[in-house]
């Protein structure tokens, strides 16, 4: 059963996600300077903290903080702020999209190397593990129409130790409802500087944002992730397309 209620939780905690949205930003500052000058800058800054306010009451309440996947979600909204300003300035949807790769690159590799390295050690830990069963189990009863679905994949034992498929994406959803689904496939590029400052192994061969009929996410303990950008030589990116481009 859908249960989309508590329409109000990202206004209750309002000063939290405002702080979050100037994280954000700060490495978003960092990428525009290639662009604009320091005052077009706070300007745009000014325009994007505009847009998140409007946002929030917009957002799909999937949980809260009992839903990890929140997070995510708010991520995926903080981003979507960024961008309007950026198309009002005409900017390319490639030139858009760069600058949310660097976002995200800058505020990954911010993050403290202790925290990183703890991080990495809890994605493989058992307990870790059978949490993101069970949420994935979870998130098939669809008690949140807004939510992502997801479906855990065991290791092969070789080329990946576990896996998750995102059947649905709540950011994809969101970016619909926005009409702003061309710069998803960007979005998703942020996952490859995330866990490469997580010293995790990432590979992916398909994506939502990019039309494939899922986000198809293997990890593995102490493997390489490649760079996201430019993403053209992408499994992700070269394969979705391909598949597209033969459905057409």
């Amino acid at each position: 059963m859908k249960k989309d209620n508590n329409k109000n939780y990202y206004l209750e905690i309002k000063a939290k996600m405002m702080k979050d949205f100037d994280k954000m930003f700060k490495c978003t500052k960092q990428a525009l300077k290639q662009h604009f000058d320091p005052a077009k800058i706070d300007k745009l800054y000014e325009e994007g903290k505009a847009e998140y306010t409007s946002l929030l009451p917009q957002l799909p309440y999937i949980g809260g903080h009992k839903n990890k996947a929140t997070m995510n979600l708010v991520g995926g909204a903080i981003i979507l702020a960024v961008i309007r300003p950026l198309e009002r300035e005409g900017l390319t949807t490639s030139e858009i999209g760069k600058i949310v790769y660097q976002t995200f690159d800058l505020y990954f590799q911010a993050k403290p190397r202790f925290l990183r390295w703890l991080i990495n050690k809890m994605v493989f830990a058992g307990s870790s593990l059978k949490k993101a069963k069970k949420e994935a189990e979870k998130s098939a009863l669809r008690e949140h129409s807004g939510d992502f679905v997801t479906e855990f994949v065991e290791g092969d034992g070789e080329s990946f130790d576990f896996g998750m498929d995102y059947i649905e994406c709540a950011i994809h959803k969101l970016y619909q409802e926005q009409a702003a689904e061309k710069y998803l496939q960007y979005v998703c590029l942020g996952d490859y500087p995330m866990f490469q400052a997580l010293g995790i192994g990432f590979t992916r061969t398909q994506t939502i944002g990019n039309g494939g009929n899922k986000c198809d996410a293997r990890f593995k303990r102490g493997g390489k992730t490649a760079s996201g950008w430019p993403p053209e030589e992408l499994a992700e990116w070269k394969e979705t397309k391909e598949i597209k481009s033969f459905q057409k």
